[in-house]
């Protein structure tokens, strides 16, 4: 691989990994955080629905921003604001503050997971083959060492200070190293602040927001689900969403060779019917096995489709890739924030195994509507 392709690939990964990384760095810090405050769960989740609000505002105005002014400088910056905010999180110790805090640290997160996506199309088109899939391996990849990092350190007895600086430390570190490789140029000065999405956009933002809304299932309902079952108890219910998140990660790994071996289409299609085959056995299961088989195949075929979309979002000609870029993130993100809560409220309604029903109804649209998407 030429060097001036070679740069960019070692600098998205790395863009990636410290995307991941940086993501879950947050996750092990809310127990201690809720403990700091003295608050009821109810007043937690208003504090954490901060993030979320940050993240999405932040998603539609960071592809304007990419497209003016470079990914580089745009995703150095949102690095920056996320490193500058973190000391906030462990040591501010009133509600309103923290909320505040919070929200300027998901708005940092938001803007990077658009950058990266958009620098990922930007260098796949250049070297002229699937990478994406390996690209989202290493945010995989970098969440499972950002919280087990800072999980093992905290247990150590390290102060969470201390945990944020040496987080610090390490992220320059790794984004000095990607900064030469980092693509700067810029598409357009006069886009505009906002766009709504159109075209085939509709229809892959769409499609991502339902892959989001079965990866936030796993993510959010798993445990609870698996709660239910005999002799399960609550230290043991977090292996479903371990086998889901093991299989995700081995499918990213090889996705792209699976890729350039069968084409993007007939990847799409099969890992679509693998995720809902997955979430059928699921409330189909009479039996762990069973429900251990489910959370395999929905790992193993949710773990492509949306970089698939990603990759798709920067073919269509509809809209300028970087807003289409940012279109699709918002339109998938919004489905990992309030997916969780239509499926708490099905359940509610009907019962869990209902929802999950609901859900895997929901899931046939993925491979049902492979002709709309531009895949090969």
């Amino acid at each position: 691989m030429p060097l001036f392709i070679q740069q960019p690939v070692q600098a998205t990964r790395k863009a990636f990994f410290i995307a991941g990384f940086s993501l879950a760095t947050w996750a092990p810090l809310i127990p201690l955080v809720k403990e700091r405050l003295q608050v009821e769960n109810g007043t937690m989740g208003a504090i954490l629905l901060a993030f979320g609000l940050g993240s999405l505002l932040m998603m539609p105005l960071s592809g304007m921003l990419a497209s003016r002014y470079g990914c580089r400088r745009v995703f150095t910056s949102a690095l920056l604001v996320v490193l500058l905010t973190l000391p906030a999180l462990v040591v501010l110790d009133q509600v309103l503050p923290i909320a505040i805090a919070l929200f300027i640290f998901g708005a940092g997160i938001g803007a990077m997971d658009v950058v990266v996506n958009i620098h990922a199309v930007i260098t796949e088109k250049r070297a002229n083959k699937p990478i994406m899939s390996g690209f989202h391996a290493l945010f995989s990849l970098g969440g499972i060492t950002g919280a087990g990092v800072v999980s093992a350190l905290l247990a150590l007895g390290v102060s969470s200070l201390n945990v944020v600086f040496m987080v610090q430390f390490f992220l320059v570190l790794l984004i000095l190293s990607a900064w030469q490789g980092l693509l700067n140029e810029s598409e357009q000065r006069d886009t505009p602040f906002f766009v709504l999405p159109h075209g085939s956009v509709i229809i892959l933002g769409a499609l991502c927001f339902i892959a989001y809304i079965m990866e936030g299932a796993m993510l959010d309902w798993s445990g609870i689900l698996l709660l239910g079952q005999p002799n399960v108890n609550a230290n043991q219910a977090g292996v479903g969403y371990t086998l889901f998140a093991v299989t995700m990660t081995i499918g990213r790994f090889t996705g792209d060779r699976v890729i350039a071996m069968f084409g993007h289409k007939r990847v799409f299609v099969s890992s679509a019917i693998l995720a809902t085959g997955g979430f059928t056995i699921l409330v189909l299961s009479t039996s762990l096995w069973m429900l251990a088989c489910a959370f395999l195949l929905i790992g193993l075929g949710l773990a492509n489709v949306a970089p698939m979309l990603f990759t798709a979002s920067g073919r269509q000609k509809a809209m300028p890739d970087a807003l289409a870029v940012a279109a699709v993130s918002t339109m998938g993100y919004s489905g990992i924030l309030i997916g969780p809560a239509i499926i708490g409220g099905l359940a509610h309604i009907f019962s869990l195994i209902g929802a999950f029903t609901c859900v895997t109804l929901l899931s046939c649209a993925l491979f049902l509507s492979y002709r709309k998407v531009q895949l090969d």
